[in-house]
């Protein structure tokens, strides 16, 4: 047969299996699809092939990305010393597994935060609610000497609080960036 062969659809495939499995020749399917033997031959061993990948519990991923992006990639791929692309995405398929696992001393130092947030809005609730009373009975609105120092208290307080929620931030990110690259690079998680 000269010229290229058509394009076989998944459903021709199922059927030339199907058809192959029954007893039919490759030569027989190959003029019944308008294609050579090789072709026909391809496309059962593909089958099976996909078949094979099914039963062992894998799946096939594809996707698309910007050249940028993946340029990135290729070049974290280069630093990691790694075979391919597929080597180093077959590892961020298995990276989540630990990859994105609570860090228990960081949910631990975010409950405390989250405790002296709800103290530090108990506070800032309990002034703002003296001056709304003090406002809707017609008082010039004035702040006392020991609502000047809690005010001032507070802002100290929440400052602080700011500082170490980006103090956990950085933490939380560079270890979480260094188990990535080391589960990237197949080493155990310490």
């Amino acid at each position: 047969m000269a010229g290229r062969s058509r394009k076989l659809t998944p459903q021709d495939v199922e059927k030339i299996v199907e058809t192959a499995r029954s007893g039919a020749s490759v030569a027989t399917l190959a003029k019944a699809y308008g294609v050579t033997r090789p072709t026909i031959y391809a496309a059962i061993n593909s089958h099976h092939e996909k078949a094979q990948i099914v039963r062992a519990g894998t799946a096939s991923v594809s996707f698309t990305v910007d050249k940028k992006s993946l340029n990135a990639f290729d070049a974290f791929v280069g630093r990691l010393n790694l075979r391919s692309r597929a080597d180093a995405l077959r590892r961020v398929c298995r990276v989540p597994s630990g990859f994105l696992e609570p860090d228990e001393h960081l949910a631990e130092a975010v409950r405390d935060l989250s405790f002296q947030l709800k103290a530090i809005g108990t506070n800032v609730n309990q002034l703002v609610a003296t001056k709304n009373f003090e406002r809707r009975k017609g008082q010039k609105l004035k702040i006392t000497p020991d609502q000047e120092q809690l005010l001032s208290k507070l802002l100290q307080e929440i400052e602080q609080v700011s500082v170490q929620v980006r103090t956990l931030e950085g933490k939380r990110a560079s270890s979480s960036f260094q188990r990535y690259v080391a589960s990237m690079k197949g080493q155990a998680d310490e």
